[in-house]
């Protein structure tokens, strides 16, 4: 990194949620970046320069601005300010079915429909798609996401669905969720892997990070583990930078960072969503740093693009990085119940790099751990991790 180089244009950090990204509070700190709060967060340091409601507002309804989120919460603050072109990218893609008309011509032979809650019910399957993806158009942190197959799951499905919005919205920020449409899409069979980047100045697309997104079971949309390693990010990093390029131009997107989700199959990319004005929630680019060396938000506010042609040299073999999330068991009661974090950590020995702790009053999980392990079925066994096993009766 070069420490004479100064951030492009005038950034900007808005930081929410429960839990810090180590990396992005040294980044923030290092390029002096001007920061607002949205409560509820932990204490920032004291060398943070704070934002007030108003300093903020005024930034960012600058059309220069440069916009960074830390957690989905955030935009509800944001939406309110932002200049009317960055507004109209950012709606669509937060709307999940906005988003699958912009790649529409990408993938015209894909099924999907938007449908309003009231209209679940009466959804059919087209005769030649099996299994389908319900999401919310509006949502976050795989709430509300649902794989079924075929018509007789639909209406059971549904109701899950509509259980477990209704929930998460008790608690959750309108911004981050909303359950008034609904996107229902064919489900392609492959392997699902995240990307974090940003569009430069010139519009050119940046790949700050890949990871690797496995599941426990064909039915399971759950957060709990992502890795990444030098060959997860040489198989996936051509045919990201073109789709992502395309949406570029489309849309005329400069300086602006993106968490985007695919699917992998048989050397083809399909979109899943992309989520804008961040990189991954909750610390999960940290592990790019462990297994690359490099801070992806320095390169985001230096405007500078990581030197991949280097990095991925000599990849046949490289160590497994990964994000562990620690979920709230569905029995978990705050006034019953108490976490023993040390035994989570313990159930990593010597691969575990980092813990950080959550709020679990704010948040469906109380920590995430970062690891390191020699191959990647090390990684994939904690798929498997019992989390009620961590749960203490308070006493």
């Amino acid at each position: 990194m070069n420490e004479d180089i100064k951030p492009a244009g005038s950034n900007y950090c808005f930081i929410s949620g429960p839990v810090h990204s180590p990396i992005l509070l040294r980044a923030i700190q290092q390029w002096n970046i001007p920061t607002y709060i949205q409560p509820p967060t932990p204490t920032l340091p004291e060398t943070i320069n704070i934002l007030t409601d108003t300093q903020a507002a005024s930034s960012i309804q600058d059309k220069n601005a440069v916009v960074i989120i830390n957690w989905e919460a955030s935009l509800s603050f944001i939406l309110e300010n932002l200049p009317q072109q960055r507004l109209n990218q950012v709606n669509t893609f937060k709307n999940k079915a906005a988003f699958r008309k912009l790649v529409k011509e990408l993938y015209p032979d894909l099924f999907y429909v938007e449908l309003t809650r009231e209209a679940l019910q009466d959804f059919r399957f087209p005769q030649e798609v099996e299994t389908v993806v319900l999401k919310p158009c509006l949502g976050t942190a795989s709430i509300g996401i649902h794989i079924i197959h075929g018509q007789k799951e639909w209406l059971k499905a549904v109701d899950s669905v509509l259980k477990d919005i209704d929930i998460a919205k008790e608690h959750m920020n309108p911004a981050m969720l909303n359950d008034s449409s609904f996107l229902v899409e064919e489900f392609i069979d492959g392997d699902e892997f995240a990307c974090d980047g940003f569009w430069d100045a010139n519009g050119k697309t940046v790949i700050t990070g890949i990871y690797q997104h496995p599941f426990a079971s064909n039915s399971d949309v759950s957060d709990t583990v992502y890795y990444t390693s030098k060959q997860v990010v040489a198989q996936t990093i051509e045919p990201t930078i073109q789709v992502l390029q395309h949406i570029g131009n489309k849309l005329e997107m400069r300086r602006f960072p993106f968490h985007f989700e695919f699917q992998f199959s048989n050397g083809n990319l399909f979109p899943i969503e992309l989520n804008p004005l961040r990189f991954g929630q909750v610390a999960l680019p940290d592990i790019t740093e462990y297994a690359f060396g490099f801070n992806p938000y320095d390169l985001f506010f230096a405007d500078e693009s990581p030197d991949w042609d280097s990095l991925l040299s000599n990849s046949n073999y490289s160590q497994v990085y990964a994000f562990i999330l620690a979920s709230l068991p569905p029995k978990y009661e705050s006034e019953k119940h108490w976490f023993d974090e040390q035994s989570f950590c313990n159930t990593f020995g010597n691969k575990l790099l980092n813990y950080l702790p959550s709020n679990p009053e704010i948040t469906p999980f109380f920590g995430v751990a970062h690891i390191v392990a020699d191959k990647v079925e090390d990684v994939l066994a904690y798929l498997e991790l019992d989390f009620d096993s961590f749960l203490k009766i308070r006493e």
